[in-house]
């Protein structure tokens, strides 16, 4: 059984004394397969563990998962430097090198074109964060006769502000996609995280991910600096991740 992490191309000459030494598993060996234009990296896993009810059982095991997912993406990682690579989902699972070489030649005019796309460009990820807006000192009003009618008037200023606050924020997300957007081969706004998941502090306002070509890549990025600028106004926070394999831009990979 074959465990397969990317489809390669333009692979560098030495390419393949590059890969890591281990894989998926501890001590199992990372191997390039070539099939004409095209490539695969992949390991031979036992079917002891990546056989289909073995594989349930383990993935059953949040830290085995967790920890698994990270060596796909080390191995994945290392092919950027050397190779137009399409990433594969993790646990993309082939009977043996029969069945991948077929899978490639099957899939092949798909599998090139999606090759073309991702070629001589980098996926970066941004995540866009507001800290809670502050709200006007207020001088404190008298009581009085008259504080009821205060009262309704600080709920209607405070309504006022909260609207206020969430339009300056919709504002600063739409504008933040469009504008880094422009400087990509392509672009895409992930559903937003949980904090437990993100892990930082503040309410997400985005998740994007973005596909920027070599040559457009400082002006992405100065982008990205006068965004943080602009809105720092509005407690806008930028965390930029990356690069990336393109997981957001592959199409579905080979299947």
């Amino acid at each position: 059984m074959l465990y397969v992490y990317a489809i390669t191309a333009d692979c560098a000459a030495g390419a393949s004394s590059l890969l890591p030494e281990d894989g998926i598993l501890p001590g199992v060996a990372v191997q390039h397969f070539a099939a004409g234009p095209l490539g695969a990296v992949a390991s031979a896993v036992p079917d002891s563990v990546f056989g289909k009810e073995a594989l349930q059982a383990q993935l059953n095991d949040a830290d085995w998962t967790r920890a698994r997912i990270l060596d796909h993406q080390r191995v994945v990682s290392s092919l950027l430097p050397v190779a137009t690579v399409l990433p594969l989902k993790f646990c993309s699972l082939f009977a043996g090198e029969a069945s991948l070489a077929d899978a490639l030649a099957t899939q092949r005019e798909v599998l090139e074109a999606t090759v073309a796309r991702l070629r001589g460009a980098r996926e970066w990820g941004v995540k866009l964060f507001f800290e809670s807006p502050t709200r006007p000192v207020r001088t404190a009003e008298p009581v009085g006769a008259g504080s009821g009618l205060a009262f309704f008037r600080r709920k209607k200023e405070e309504q006022e502000f909260r609207a206020a606050a969430e339009a300056a924020l919709d504002n600063c997300v739409a504008a933040s996609h469009r504008r880094l957007a422009a400087h990509a081969r392509a672009a895409v706004a992930n559903p937003l995280q949980p904090p437990e998941l993100h892990g930082h502090a503040g309410t997400m306002g985005l998740n994007g991910a973005y596909l920027v070509a070599a040559e457009t890549e400082a002006a992405w990025r100065a982008c990205l600096l006068e965004l943080e600028t602009a809105y720092a106004a509005v407690g806008a926070r930028y965390v930029l991740t990356g690069p990336w394999a393109a997981y957001n831009f592959t199409g579905g990979g080979l299947v």
